[in-house]
């Protein structure tokens, strides 16, 4: 995980993506204080009462490795839950130690917010396909256009990585 400087460093470029251009995650926003209250049919969940639409931006990290070759379709590793410089700087050693395929790294911040209510909740505590879909449809198309990579569709050239909600 340390960076060593004579393994080949890849470039890191960032862009910003908007809730304004969503299809999948327009936006919401849970106001400060309480969360809202118990449910009276099933006290074991909550109400929310303080969520309402609002608009945010998240930030997209795209590592390019150093051996990349233009126009060839790479391999990727998506990241959950912000933008992970130690991933990237694994995927330099790893490289560099032919350990990993030339792959790309892509870091993918939340939406904002933590638990019910929130965008980041939302993205990453409901147990749907929407997240892989969003990623699919409006995080991968962004990444070719603005990294100027191209992405396999094999399923066993992709991983996804993430911790704690970003994991699941």
């Amino acid at each position: 995980m340390a960076a060593f400087p004579a393994t080949p460093h890849g470039t890191v470029l960032e862009f910003t993506m908007s809730s304004a251009d969503s299809k999948f995650y327009p936006g919401i926003m849970r106001d400060p204080g309480p969360l809202g209250t118990p449910d009276p049919n099933d006290p074991a969940k909550i109400i929310v009462t303080s969520s309402h639409p609002a608009p945010w931006n998240r930030k997209v990290g795209v590592y390019v490795p150093s051996a990349y070759v233009p126009g060839s379709i790479a391999p990727f590793i998506v990241g959950a839950d912000g933008i992970d410089r130690s991933l990237f700087t694994a995927l330099d050693s790893l490289i560099a130690a032919h350990k990993l395929p030339v792959m790309i790294g892509i870091s993918i911040a939340n939406g904002g917010g933590d638990a019910q209510g929130s965008q980041r909740g939302l993205e990453h505590d409901t147990m749907s396909g929407r997240y892989a879909e969003f990623v699919e449809q409006e995080v991968l198309p962004l990444v070719e256009a603005q990294a100027h990579v191209k992405l396999t569709h094999d399923p066993d050239a992709r991983a996804a990585t993430g911790g704690s909600s970003g994991a699941a």
